[in-house]
């Protein structure tokens, strides 16, 4: 496939700037990125772009396949059903342009079970990265995690890499959305996070941690985490110890605190509760920004919701946390691959990675309002898969 007439970002096409550029595909892989004009070749496909901007695949690096807008609450207990709506749920984040998830936690590790299934062929959805079940103490109060000390996390951990997770998950503080959780509250000890570190590593994995109270993010940056996620309550001073850290990064998810609930009394609770949240996370965040830290785009929202719909993690990062538009693409792109070392794969527009592309109509590097909407189209591998 040819794509032509195809506006392209220097900063997301491995310093290819063009109004007018070109893009060759073929099994899968993009194979030449040029500002020069691209001759068909005998029977090749030429899709005509008319000026429109291409995208790499979007990158969503916190995610719930299940759990999010009720997806699995009413099936949790039934397993083949349980991954029918999974698998249903996955397949569409490719409407919105993720070509790449990373699950955060599902049901019964349903998340895995559909990676699985997308690797085989058997169903459509993005590359997922999954985490399997998510590593809590009995703090949680959550059936299925309690786990506490040492050992427990130690086992927990192994048992997640047993059966295929690509990472660990951690609750290093108490959950927001937990009604009766303190997110300023630390619920794993210094010891606890060490041990799904440890473990993790022998096993050639990476943890992220759930993270806002500022002592539980302090804790695991000490401790080795990759990935602090949410970082609501990060201080000035452990946001200057992150960024002299090697390999830890922040993954805030802004979208998560936008309030959508219209029952009175239950979206008074959330405003209240969350609204702080997010003005706390933007002022916490400009700080890593303005340093030229490489930060991480995730959601903590999922199709269906409207916060997906309506591009809000994009609206938020541009409007309330006063990053540029070019850097929220990078975020959701070429940085998130680094962060989750799937650079040599996809997140860019360059030769030799996975054609997952992303063909919007605007120019999103100058108005973030282009991201508010559905793309034009959305390729995965080469393969159209949206619109």
């Amino acid at each position: 496939m040819l794509i032509k007439n195809v506006r392209l970002l220097a900063e997301l096409s491995d310093g290819c700037k063009a109004d007018h550029g070109f893009v060759r595909v073929e099994d899968g892989k993009i194979t030449e990125v040029s500002v020069e004009e691209l001759l068909p070749l005998a029977e090749e496909e030429v899709f005509d772009a008319a000026g429109k901007t291409l995208l790499p695949g979007l990158i969503d690096l916190h995610t719930h396949i299940t759990l999010l807008g009720g997806v699995g609450e009413n099936s949790k207990n039934e397993p083949m059903q349980l991954l029918i709506d999974a698998a249903a749920q996955a397949k569409r984040y490719l409407k919105y342009g993720f070509t790449t998830i990373r699950d955060c936690g599902s049901y019964e590790r349903a998340a895995t079970y559909v990676r699985n299934m997308i690797r085989m062929g058997l169903c459509e959805g993005p590359n997922l990265i999954a985490c399997g079940n998510t590593l809590a103490s009995s703090a949680t109060m959550k059936e299925g995690y309690l786990l506490d000390g040492e050992l427990g996390f130690t086992v927990g951990a192994r048992k997640e890499a047993a059966y295929g997770a690509d990472f660990i998950k951690i609750y290093a503080s108490g959950s927001a959305y937990n009604p009766t959780g303190v997110p300023l509250n630390p619920i794993m000890t210094r010891e606890e996070i060490r041990a799904a570190v440890d473990t993790a590593r022998v096993n050639g994995l990476y943890v992220a941690a759930h993270c806002h109270a500022d002592k539980a993010v302090r804790a695991c940056i000490e401790c080795g985490v990759r990935t602090i996620e949410h970082a609501t309550y990060i201080s000035d001073a452990t946001t200057d110890l992150l960024l002299a850290t090697e390999n830890c990064y922040l993954v805030p998810t802004l979208a998560c605190t936008d309030v959508s609930q219209t029952d009175p009394v239950e979206r008074k609770f959330w405003l209240e509760r969350l609204t702080p949240m997010r003005k706390n996370m933007c002022r916490a965040i400009q700080r890593a920004y303005r340093a030229g830290a490489m930060i991480g785009f995730g959601t903590d929202c999922a199709p269906g919701q409207p916060q997906y719909a309506n591009g809000v993690e994009f609206r938020f990062r541009a409007e309330d946390a006063g990053m540029a538009p070019i850097e929220v693409l990078k975020q959701a792109t070429v940085y998130n691959a680094a962060i989750a070392g799937i650079e040599e794969k996809t997140g860019c527009i360059k030769a030799g990675l996975d054609a997952d592309l992303v063909l919007v109509d605007g120019n999103p590097d100058e108005n973030m309002e282009v991201m508010y909407h559905l793309p034009f189209a959305v390729w995965k591998a080469g393969k159209r898969v949206a619109q």
